[in-house]
């Protein structure tokens, strides 16, 4: 791929989210162009960056939400919406990066789509790699493209690994995925299993969506991490070791076959990890994030309570069983913090709800991504029975 400031142009999907917003950020320092813009619903936050950014398309959910963009927006962009659309933009376009920032599941299809592109992926979307990333690098291979995570902790094994680990695997030992451990960590289950959401939404370090947050209380994203590292670096389960690291400034590590330890520090901004991902090989000069490392008192380590925060090992089990079992967990946890932020079950029942949904569900391979859709509504179904059911 063309050094990417040499007059490429992106996609940006999910504008008006948590990762989105700061990607627009990136995107207009760098003076990229930008082919197009998408949000949900939130279609005066999209009408602003189109101001700030001058796309060519602008792409929202439904026909209602792009009748009101357009009327407020004079006509002066192009205006698509529905699924489809997005689909065809994406297989069809001529941008050289899509970021992709749509949360959740939500964002599958729009992932399996930009896998066929042939643009280089900078991926924020954790859960379509999780639950179909042998389909997506599939995709990915037949078209030529590529992907550079853009979760903190993968971009961070994504560069330690340049070089040695990146071109002889084998001489990988270990990754060391760090958490900042949310706002518990050394509280034991029985402290925190009734909880208010906002104290679980406190988070200590990130600003993230309501989701990922309550996730990274429950300690479920780092979860979902290690199950998205397996995808992403193709080792093993029991070669990923989580560690509590609550300065946040080690963002993760790679440990090789020599036992010498690479670590990649920076202060915790998300926008350094989408600017990697857009400038790799390469880098740029940034106006924000310097490290200073003199004002650091120390950096710590400890290994999690899983006793206190048991999804954690239901990932593991999911990283080893495979199959649809990753899909599962994703769905599942969704329906939970989603009855959990509505009051419906208390936070230590999130746990409860998600691992009895694993309990009952037979796994099966990932044939393709219908089949796994299926496998993803019925454990949503299954967990809302669940908690109607037992709270």
């Amino acid at each position: 791929m063309k050094k990417i400031l040499e007059d490429n142009s992106v996609i940006i999907l999910g504008s008006t989210g948590s990762v989105g917003t700061q990607a627009v950020d990136v995107v207009s320092e760098l003076g990229l162009k930008v082919r197009a813009i998408t949000a949900g619903t939130n279609y005066r936050l999209l009408a602003e960056q189109a101001e700030k950014l001058n796309p060519e398309i602008l792409c929202v959910s439904n026909k209602e939400i792009a009748e009101r963009l357009h009327e407020e927006n004079g006509g002066r962009f192009e205006i698509i919406w529905g699924e489809q659309a997005l689909d065809n933009l994406l297989e069809n376009s001529s941008a050289d990066v899509i970021i992709h920032s749509i949360a959740g599941l939500a964002g599958l299809p729009a992932a399996i789509s930009a896998a066929k592109s042939g643009a280089r992926i900078a991926m924020a979307n954790k859960e379509a790699i999780i639950a179909a990333g042998d389909i997506i690098f599939k995709e990915i291979k037949q078209a030529g493209g590529e992907l550079i995570p853009v979760d903190s902790e993968h971009s961070a094994i994504f560069q330690c690994l340049s070089g040695c680990g990146r071109d002889h695997p084998q001489t990988v030992k270990k990754l060391l995925l760090t958490a900042s451990g949310g706002p518990f960590v050394g509280r034991s289950f029985d402290e925190i299993k009734n909880v208010k959401p906002q104290e679980a939404l406190a988070h200590p370090t990130w600003q993230m969506g309501r989701k990922i947050t309550i996730d990274s209380a429950t300690l479920m994203n780092k979860g979902f991490e290690v199950i998205e590292a397996v995808r992403l670096f193709g080792v093993r389960p029991d070669q990923i070791e989580v560690l509590i690291h609550r300065q946040s400034i080690i963002h993760s590590m790679v440990e090789y076959i020599d036992n010498s330890v690479i670590a990649q520090l920076a202060a915790p901004d998300m926008r350094s990890c989408i600017r990697y991902a857009l400038t790799h090989p390469s880098r740029t000069n940034a106006e924000y994030g310097e490290l200073d490392l003199t004002t650091l008192s120390g950096l710590t380590f400890e290994r999690p309570d899983t006793e206190a925060f048991p999804l954690l090992g239901a990932a593991y089990q999911a990283a080893a069983a495979g199959g649809i079992m990753p899909a599962v967990l994703i769905a599942a946890d969704e329906a939970a913090v989603e009855a959990y932020l509505s009051g419906k079950i208390s936070f230590g029942e999130i746990s409860a709800a998600v691992m009895k949904s694993l309990e009952k569900i037979e796994n099966s391979p990932t044939r393709d991504i219908d089949e796994l859709i299926d496998a993803v509504d019925r454990a949503k179904r299954l967990t809302e029975e669940i908690i109607e059911a037992a709270f």
